[in-house]
């Protein structure tokens, strides 16, 4: 490694850091406002407290990095700028791609360590962060409830679900339905309580209903003490499949997209969470692309205060534009590969533009 590209990285990594502390402190500050009253109203034990937030840490690191990436960019190349480095490197015919090149190969060592703590640290520290926040402090029961319960289909049943505690290996309010090659209900199983026993969910006082096909009358009644139901997903699947969308990481997600979409269902919300999960990484190396000719073009007069006021605007910005972007992937108005990357699309476009009308 030359002596250049470890000065410009040691000058970068010292304003990342300093960066990245900074924002992150200020984040978690302002989440310790918003949640202490539920900690004091529920007298939580200080150790929740420490907990909580040390399983936070990771979410603000990975939600903040694209902020300092910013800030550490516009202030090392401002900063050759003002004190006449880049001068001296252009005149000893160094060009602004070998000054760059250390920058940009350090941002994508940062994309990929982003990547790897959303894919491997995040899901763990979110679950048990969620654990903390609403059951040892709110005390809600460990149930996954649902407005109007979970709908799954399997073969030629559609089964609704009530209340699901997977880690009890329990189901509660379970409806399913038999239909026929034309779709039309054949006969309907009914329990108030399932429980997972011997690979197969056991029905308390199931009620069995047959239907006629034809009229779409009840054409029979029974009820069974205990039956085996007739669907075989085991615990493990609804423990992903219910979990919040926050708790799974790439692979998560891609194998739940996959496994709606083979059961007929509509999976472009999980897709476009999917794509998001590659996208926001990447997004560090679009901020450090971005930073360079906002630093080029303001140099003279650039300093930390400024570094901050355009970090943290272009980084309102992008939130913004990313947050409506995912939310028209949700709405099926974007498909969700374009929804999740399309901010960064224009950010990039951007910084290029921004690129080509630098004077040289």
């Amino acid at each position: 490694m030359r002596i250049l590209d470890r000065y410009i990285i040691l000058l970068f990594g010292r304003f990342f850091t300093l960066a990245l502390a900074t924002f992150s402190g200020i984040y978690l500050l302002v989440d310790f406002i918003e949640k202490v009253d539920d900690f004091i109203e529920h007298h939580a034990a200080w150790h929740l407290y420490f907990s909580f937030f040390l399983n936070k840490l990771p979410t603000v690191i990975s939600q903040i990095t694209p902020l300092a990436v910013l800030l550490a960019t516009f202030l090392t190349v401002a900063g050759l700028s003002r004190n006449g480095e880049l001068t001296a490197m252009y005149s000893g015919g160094i060009g602004l791609g070998q000054i760059l090149r250390p920058l940009f190969s350090l941002a994508m060592v940062i994309v990929i360590g982003n990547f790897s703590i959303n894919e491997y640290l995040l899901p763990a520290t979110t679950e048990k962060m969620n654990h903390i926040f609403y059951h040892q402090v709110r005390q809600r029961p460990i149930t996954i409830l649902k407005e109007g319960g979970t709908w799954l289909r399997e073969g030629n049943r559609i089964v609704h679900i009530r209340a699901m505690e997977p880690q009890r290996m329990v189901l509660q309010g379970v409806i399913i339905y038999t239909l026929d090659d034309d779709f039309q209900i054949t006969m309907s199983e009914e329990a108030a309580r399932a429980t997972y026993d011997g690979g197969a969910w056991i029905a308390e006082s199931a009620i069995i209903r047959r239907f006629d096909p034809a009229s779409g009358i009840v054409s029979g009644f029974s009820t069974i003490p205990q039956k085996p139901l007739s669907f075989s997903k085991p615990p493990e699947e609804f423990r992903t499949a219910d979990a919040k969308r926050e708790e799974l990481n790439f692979q998560q997600l891609r194998h739940y997209a996959g496994k709606l979409e083979e059961e007929g269902f509509d999976a472009a919300s999980y897709r476009v969470d999917m794509y998001s999960r590659l996208a926001a990484p990447f997004s560090s190396f679009i901020m450090a692309f971005l930073g360079v000719p906002f630093a080029l073009r303001g140099s003279r007069k650039a300093g930390v205060a400024m570094g901050m006021a355009i970090g943290i605007g272009i980084g309102m910005i992008y939130f913004f534009l990313q947050a409506t972007l995912t939310a028209f992937g949700y709405s099926a108005l974007l498909p969700p590969l374009m929804a999740a990357w399309s901010a960064n699309l224009i950010f990039l476009l951007f910084g290029l533009w921004l690129f080509l009308i630098l004077e040289t």
